[in-house]
C-alpha cells in the first residue's frame, strides 16, 4: 500500500485557442460550485490502482478530512493501517505495522487536494482544463506549471458541488484511482484533528529533501 496523494507533469506549451480558453472557464466554473463556501470536508475513501486492462489490484479504504487553507489526514484502514496527516508545516505518515513515523516539510504545492481547498495555490501551480462528461461526471484535467518528477497526468471527477474521484496517472503510467463517498461539507472537526504526536517508543525518520 504505501501511497499518498501527490502530483503532476508540465505539458509542451501549445498556442492559447478560443477552445482551450472555453475549456479553462468551464473548469473554473465547476470548481467554483465545489469550493462554494467549503472550509472542511470529511469522506470515505477506496483507493486502487487501474491495470491496462481495466482491474483493480491493491486496493484500500480509509477516512479523509481536508480543511482549507491547507490540512489534511488520511486514516487508511483496511487492509493496513497507516495515517497521514499535513499539520500545514509537516506532513507525518504513521505505519503502525512497521512502528514508524516518517516525517517531513510541508512542501507539496501539487497536491491535488489543494484544488479543492486552496484557489490561491491550485492558479499558481496549475493549468486547469475541463475534459468531458461521462456517466454524469464531469472530468477535469490539472496539469502543473512546473515539471514533477513523480507524476504525469491527474483528473477530477465531479458531480455538481461533489468530488466523486481522483485519477492520478504516473512516470510510469499506472493510473491511481480514488473514490469518495459519504461525503460531508463543513464538517464540525475536532481541535487536535490536523496535529500528530509520535506514539511512544516508535522510531521517527526526518525524510530527504
Amino acid at each position: 500500500m504505501k501511497n499518498s496523494i501527490i502530483i503532476i507533469l508540465l505539458l509542451a506549451l501549445q498556442p492559447v485557442s478560443a477552445e482551450t480558453t472555453d475549456n479553462h472557464e468551464q473548469a473554473e466554473t465547476l470548481l467554483t460550485s465545489v469550493r462554494q463556501d467549503l472550509v472542511a470536508l470529511q469522506a470515505q475513501f477506496t483507493q486502487y490502482e487501474l491495470t491496462i486492462d481495466g482491474r483493480k489490484v491493491d486496493e484500500n479504504s480509509g477516512s479523509v478530512w481536508m480543511q482549507s487553507p491547507d490540512l489534511f489526514r488520511w486514516h487508511y484502514k483496511m487492509p493496513y493501517e497507516q495515517l497521514i496527516v499535513a499539520d500545514g508545516k509537516q506532513v507525518w505518515v504513521y505505519d503502525e505495522d512497521l512502528q514508524q513515523v516518517t516525517v517531513k516539510n510541508q512542501e507539496n504545492n501539487l497536491n491535488p487536494i489543494y484544488v479543492l481547498i486552496n484557489k490561491e495555490l491550485s492558479d499558481l501551480h496549475y493549468n486547469i482544463t475541463y475534459e468531458h462528461q461521462e456517466a454524469g461526471v464531469d472530468w477535469v484535467s490539472l496539469t502543473p506549471k512546473e515539471e514533477s518528477n513523480e507524476v504525469k497526468n491527474v483528473w477530477l471527477g465531479l458531480a455538481g458541488s461533489e468530488l466523486k474521484m481522483i485519477k492520478v496517472n504516473n512516470r510510469l503510467d499506472q493510473t491511481m484511482v480514488f473514490e469518495f463517498s459519504d461525503i460531508v461539507r463543513n464538517p464540525k472537526l475536532a481541535d487536535d484533528l490536523f496535529s500528530f504526536v509520535p506514539p511512544e517508543g516508535v522510531d521517527v525518520v526526518q525524510a530527504i529533501q
